[in-house]
């Protein structure tokens, strides 16, 4: 295989609906995007680490790190609604990232994508010669048994799920283990990671590998009681 660029690409934008400016938010002393551009880093595994952000705040801090910000995205591609295929794929056009020069990982800004799960994602993907994709995924605990998941109507919960397809009595210990994947780690080609419609093609296909996180890793920060926990749970494993 001739020689790529070991690319990480992080996609962070200015906005957020659940805590404000939570991408710069101080986190355990620091904005919370430090800490995810600080894995990168360290981990040793990128030739290239880049920012694609709306906001000229986090461009301005992320520069600071010495790493790249190509300019600022289209506020259309900064929204809640936003796809973000549509945002990796207007970097690669941007920064002419292809299949033949470069392999990429994009990386969510989650504090506990830490350096062990990038070295440990990038082995996976190497192992299969750089082919199909590598996710993360975790273990689904009791609490999210399919059948358990309800609706509200009014006052009332009706389940999903009708109870001729279910044995709503069945517990969680009668279950084979059940796996979500999770998606702040993804590594393919250009190709693959350009529409969600080519990413999951590639995750259908039998060449795809996935590594697991822990449970106490498995956490996304979505509001001001997620962020209260996440700090306890960080300061006891990475800083204290």
């Amino acid at each position: 295989m001739n020689k790529k660029a070991i690319i990480c690409l992080i996609c962070c934008r200015g906005g957020s609906g659940g805590i404000k400016n939570k991408n710069i938010k101080s986190f355990c002393g620091k904005p919370l995007l430090y800490w995810t551009i600080k894995f990168a880093l360290d981990s040793k595994v990128f030739e290239r680490v880049i920012l694609s952000t709306d906001s000229k705040k986090i461009a301005r801090f992320a520069k600071t790190l010495k790493i790249e910000v190509p300019g600022l995205r289209p506020k259309k591609l900064s929204t809640s609604k936003s796809n973000q295929f549509e945002t990796h794929n207007y970097i690669f056009k941007r920064l002419n990232l292809n299949d033949k020069n470069s392999i990429v990982c994009v990386l969510n800004n989650n504090p506990f994508i830490n350096k062990k799960y990038i070295k440990k994602s990038f082995k996976k993907f190497k192992e299969n010669n750089y082919n199909g994709v590598v996710t993360d995924y975790a273990k689904i605990s009791g609490d999210y048994i399919a059948w358990k998941q309800c609706k509200k109507k009014g006052r009332n919960l009706t389940f999903l799920f009708k109870k001729k397809f279910f044995n709503l009595e069945l517990n969680r210990q009668s279950l084979s283990p059940l796996f979500v994947n999770i998606f702040n780690i993804r590594w393919g080609k250009p190709s693959h990671l350009k529409s969600y419609l080519s990413f999951k093609k590639q995750l259908l296909k039998d060449n795809n590998r996935s590594v697991e996180l822990k449970k106490i890793d498995n956490f996304d920060i979505d509001d001001q009681e997620d962020w209260f926990i996440a700090q306890t749970i960080f300061k006891k494993r990475f800083i204290e």
